[in-house]
């Protein structure tokens, strides 16, 4: 199992479009996105992956800020073998 963390980023309210490019194709990958900050609320709209020629993989959010103000968010992955 890899636990990968990625540095906070931060958001501002709506919706914006995030890429992370961890992922193959030959494991299971669990992403997460999760306030980093107190009093925060986030939600992921939509999660999608694309390949490219060299089968290196993408992985696409739509994440909605909830609240007024912007807050750091944190993007998290698993991957089983």
């Amino acid at each position: 199992m890899a636990f990968i963390q990625a540095p906070p980023v931060l958001q501002g309210t709506g919706d914006f479009h995030w890429e992370w490019d961890y992922g193959d194709r030959d494991n299971y990958w669990g992403y997460s996105v999760r306030p980093f900050q107190a009093n925060e609320a986030v939600e992921t709209i939509r999660t999608w992956v694309t390949s490219d020629n060299n089968l290196s993989q993408t992985t696409h959010f739509i994440v909605r800020k909830l609240d007024a103000d912007p807050g750091l968010l944190r993007f998290t992955a698993v991957r089983l073998p």
